[in-house]
């Protein structure tokens, strides 16, 4: 059963479902990567073979421009595919599936609190693993031009906050908080999964993405809203982001 935090009137997947289908949707996502990078070889006329691909996939953790593509790509491909197999379930109904619901001012300035207090206290845990203050694959990161710059942040805040918030605060979390997980073990559990995939960090970092995610998910509970948890990660990305920009003399 959902906790009474949960409201939701329609049909949800089970553990085995969401887990199931929370594997298509990564396939989704990883070919929604790839896609715009072949047609990209296409476009500059490269013959595609696997070196070309690899030798530019390479790139595109480096590239922003080519982030920016892979991104948007995963975003397009992976949110329908997310909203299409919750669809499946027969009688769901999408809106209260993803908690696509509306919010106040007073909730979103209360939880712009908690993430003050959030990137505070995950700084200093940071700090205190000796990690440094920017990691090290972001220092790699190329953005020549005011373009690229701009590419960037809409890479990272909208389509790296819509896409993951969808996935795991909004399919994910709910299918396993109406198994057996309940909904703390829900919070948990997509808490890690959604650190798994942020591999390229070290590890002081991953715990603290951890962290940050149990936060997120707390929040989507709380609020009822998946846009509350998704504007905080918008706001984490571009607090990222302008750090970077000033570790880099970019302003």
């Amino acid at each position: 059963m959902l906790s009474k935090n949960i409201e939701y009137r329609g049909a949800v997947w089970g553990f085995w479902g969401t887990l199931f289908l929370g594997v298509l949707i990564l396939i989704a996502f990883i070919l929604g990567q790839v896609l715009p990078l072949i047609f990209y070889l296409m476009f500059e006329g490269t013959a595609i073979t696997s070196e070309a691909f690899e030798t530019l996939a390479s790139s595109a953790s480096t590239d922003a421009f080519l982030l920016f593509l892979c991104s948007m790509g995963g975003m397009f491909l992976a949110v329908p595919v997310a909203f299409g197999v919750a669809k499946l379930k027969r009688g769901s109904l999408l809106k209260d599936y993803f908690a696509l619901n509306g919010f106040t001012w007073r909730t979103l300035g209360f939880w712009l609190l908690v993430f003050i207090v959030l990137q505070f206290a995950t700084g200093f845990l940071i700090e205190a693993l000796g990690a440094e203050d920017i990691p090290n694959f972001m220092m790699n990161l190329e953005y020549p031009t005011l373009m690229n710059k701009v590419y960037l942040l809409v890479a990272v805040m909208v389509a790296a906050p819509v896409v993951e918030e969808v996935v795991f605060r909004g399919f994910l979390l709910k299918g396993f908080a109406n198994s057996f997980m309940g909904v703390h073990g829900a919070v948990l559990l997509t808490s890690a999964l959604w650190a798994v995939i942020h591999m390229q960090y070290e590890i002081a970092y991953l715990i603290a993405i951890f962290v940050i995610g149990l936060v997120f998910g707390y929040a989507r509970i709380r609020t009822n809203s998946l846009f509350i948890p998704m504007i905080m990660h918008s706001l984490l990305n571009f607090l990222a982001i302008m750090g970077l920009f000033y570790e880099k003399g970019v302003f």
